[in-house]
């Protein structure tokens, strides 16, 4: 697979919070990013056929929390105050 380097910019907050989940997770900014990368594709996937809604649950049966507009909501900013870049 080609790989393209991109460069971007993020809040000092958004920066720690990056430095922070990477070293928990013991992987790489990097990884964190394609992480999330693929948290919003399986949004889309789902958004596509209705689903909007992110659930977490420790037990199957019952939802515990969901997030909902959270990734698809045009008027808000990102996370931690960034504004994504909409080209």
């Amino acid at each position: 697979m080609a790989k393209v380097r991109l460069s971007i910019e993020v809040s000092k907050e958004l920066a720690a919070l990056l430095d922070s989940l990477a070293e928990t997770e013991d992987t790489t900014k990097t990884e964190i990013v394609r992480r999330a990368l693929s948290v919003m594709k399986a949004y889309k996937e789902q958004s596509s056929v209705g689903r909007r809604h992110l659930g977490f649950t420790a037990d199957p049966t019952k939802l515990d929390a969901e997030l909902v507009g959270v990734l698809s909501a045009p008027e808000r900013s990102g996370a931690i105050g960034d504004r994504a870049d909409r080209h």
